[in-house]
């Protein structure tokens, strides 16, 4: 009994220990450790002369089957559009795709919108102008993304035309980026300390683009120009959304049909109010004489240079 005891205690304790001993001495002898080996090098691209390599984070497109690891972005350009004598639009790239740069000569501005890569597709058809100087819009001709800036050029970021109020371009007649006077509007607001309802007011920029469609006018919103530590964000949305104005509160108040219903998020309320509507309203109306700035922006393929 003894001596199988003793034959168990071998197979069970000292054996297992001996192999683990002897597999960590071995492994802390070899050359090279597992875990600092190195993988695979990445191959890199190769330069070329006249030309700039882009990554995926400036040419991702809507289709991720479009979005390739690299680009070769030409440093050749060609005038786009333009907004009058100081202020224009150039393409660099070849084949009328590429990134769009901003400038103005009078403020010594010039800016290239590198988050947004523009093919010949993506140029919009539509009619185009922006006689604001502060605000500028350029959209992508699918309304996939609408880059924007609010400091005249300085700063472009990337603003977006929501679901509900998406539409083939080709019902678009025109796109018209303005600088407006503020609007003060007031609305119900719950403190988030207390959870106490309040009325709160607030003072929104008029400075935006509108999509003058045949049946409706799609309005960029600008209650989220101003957000503590968070760059500037612009959706458009659907006037016809907000036009039946009491149904609609109703309608979200009461939690029904959602899906017909425009959602805004916290400010929501303020979009029924007449004098936003109004203002909405009258971007159809908008007087554009005198705008000494192109009505489209054009691209010719082989005209870069």
């Amino acid at each position: 009994m003894k001596k199988k005891l003793i034959k168990l205690l071998i197979c069970c304790i000292v054996i297992p220990g001996g192999l683990w001993a002897f597999i960590i001495n071995f492994g802390s002898n070899l050359p090279e450790r597992y875990e600092e080996t190195m993988g695979l090098d990445i191959p890199m691209p190769e330069p070329k002369q006249g030309y700039e390599i882009i990554y995926p984070e400036v040419i991702k497109t809507s289709n991720p089957n479009y979005t390739a690891s690299f680009y070769y972005l030409s440093e050749k350009r060609q005038v786009i559009y333009r907004y009058d004598a100081a202020r224009y639009l150039e393409l660099q790239g070849e084949n009328c795709e590429g990134l769009i740069w901003y400038h103005d000569q009078a403020k010594n501005i010039h800016t290239r919108i590198d988050k947004i890569f523009f093919t010949h597709d993506r140029l919009p058809k539509f009619n185009y102008y922006n006689p604001g100087k502060d605000y500028i819009g350029i959209p992508t001709d699918d309304m996939s993304a609408v880059p924007f800036s609010i400091d005249g050029g300085k700063t472009f970021y990337v603003g977006e035309v929501t679901d509900f109020a998406a539409n083939p371009s080709e019902q678009v007649e025109r796109f018209i980026g303005v600088d407006d006077n503020p609007l003060t509007l007031q609305f119900n607001d719950v403190k988030k300390s207390t959870m106490e309802g309040f009325i709160n007011t607030v003072t929104i920029s008029g400075n935006t683009g509108y999509f003058i469609l045949k049946n409706d006018v799609l309005f960029g919103e600008t209650a989220f120009y101003e957000r503590i530590g968070l760059n500037p964000r612009q959706s458009y949305h659907s006037l016809n959304g907000v036009i039946d104005t009491q149904t609609n509160i109703n309608l979200y108040l009461n939690g029904e049909h959602l899906k017909e219903v425009q959602l805004f998020g916290r400010y929501w309320e303020i979009y029924y109010k007449p004098a936003y509507i109004e203002r909405i309203t009258d971007a159809r109306n908008i007087k554009l004489e005198p705008y000494q700035g192109w009505d489209k922006i054009r691209c010719e393929i082989g005209a870069e240079k």
